[in-house]
């Protein structure tokens, strides 16, 4: 990719001196966050960055004590997301920022504390529209918190995607989270209404056609995954359900790798599901021998976290590609093909 995203003095409206540092706006949806909010706003807060100018909490209605926590924080300037899925949230914060550039933050998630520092001079040295770095799955309690923190790491998991597994900094098609010129996300239509939770990643494909979307391993978040297998399993389900979503809008964004659990289950459905199923399950199996010498609870519970995980997706997926099912919009609006985007904040 030989793009170059406009400098962030070029797409803002309210141009830095020559050297000063570009201001920053953090967004972060919530909807009940109360459990994790305190150390996501702690962490944005420690941030070694100085211009950070604000951080805008988008609101989907919680009923817990997000607010109280949020109030306690000088910085947070709390915006009423009335649509209360992620990405609706993530519009109304995006139509209301002070700074040049944004930082989109989950609020179950802590940033390293050069997390902005580090996308700022990426965003400067890459020329790209859009960077960002690794997801760190936090290690969970119980078996199957620790089980699904390692599925999320793992290549058999989650998938090869940089921002999940690290690699070598370069052009991607999508990173965890994302740092961006505001005016540019802006003038690109912010995030969509119809791709379900994948709204990260189709902005990014967006943004890619004006610059490019850089991976830096040396930004890190430190992210809370699900900690039941009922919750992985919807958490899935739903990830199918919006990448078809988004394949559907940008047919040429499917890869190979993401036709992997739509055919397992095909194949698992197939006169060929015997065979399927055998070597599937050997790969899985192989998979959590290589864990049992040092954790043989979290081993075995490979053994049905990554069919979850993988079923779950594949299912997903056939469902929103066949148009049988699709992302639900905002509350009380329509899905439109303008900006906004779908995904209950979590």
């Amino acid at each position: 990719m030989t793009g170059h995203a406009p400098a962030p003095s070029e797409v803002s409206g309210d141009a830095p001196h020559p050297g000063a540092d570009p201001t920053v706006s953090v967004i972060v949806p919530v909807l009940n966050e109360e459990r994790h909010l305190e150390a996501c706003l702690r962490a944005i807060e420690a941030q070694t960055y100085p211009a950070i100018a604000e951080i805008l909490l988008a609101d989907g209605g919680s009923a817990d004590r997000t607010r109280e926590i949020a109030a306690a924080h000088p910085l947070v300037r709390i915006v009423d997301n009335p649509g209360r899925i992620q990405a609706a949230g993530l519009n109304a914060a995006l139509a209301q920022v002070a700074g040049q550039l944004v930082v989109r933050v989950d609020g179950h998630c802590v940033l390293a504390p050069d997390y902005v520092e580090r996308c700022v001079e990426s965003l400067r040295s890459s020329g790209a529209a859009m960077v960002g770095g690794v997801m760190v799955p936090a290690e969970g309690s119980g078996w199957a918190g620790r089980t699904i923190a390692l599925a999320m790491r793992s290549r058999l998991g989650a998938g090869p995607a940089r921002f999940h597994v690290g690699g070598a900094p370069g052009w991607v098609d999508t990173v965890y989270l994302g740092c961006y010129p505001a005016e540019l996300a802006r003038r690109t239509g912010g995030y969509r209404l119809d791709v379900g939770v994948n709204e990260d990643a189709e902005l990014a494909l967006r943004l890619g056609g004006d610059g490019g979307v850089w991976f830096d391993p040396a930004i890190a978040a430190t992210y809370s995954p699900r900690d039941s297998v009922p919750g992985l399993a919807r958490q899935f389900y739903r990830y199918g359900l919006s990448r078809a979503a988004t394949v559907r809008r940008h047919p040429r964004s499917l890869s190979a790798r993401q036709l992997a659990a739509p055919l397992l289950v095909l194949g698992l459905l197939s006169p060929w599901r015997r065979w399927v199923g055998l070597s599937y399950g050997g790969t899985v199996a192989g998979r959590a021998l290589i864990e049992l010498p040092s954790d043989p609870a979290t081993a075995a519970g490979l053994l049905l976290v990554l069919p979850v995980m993988h079923l779950s997706w594949g299912v997903g997926f056939l469902t929103g590609f066949t148009g049988l099912q699709r992302p639900p919009g905002p509350a009380g609006a329509a899905v439109t093909a303008g900006a906004g985007s779908e995904k209950r904040s979590e």
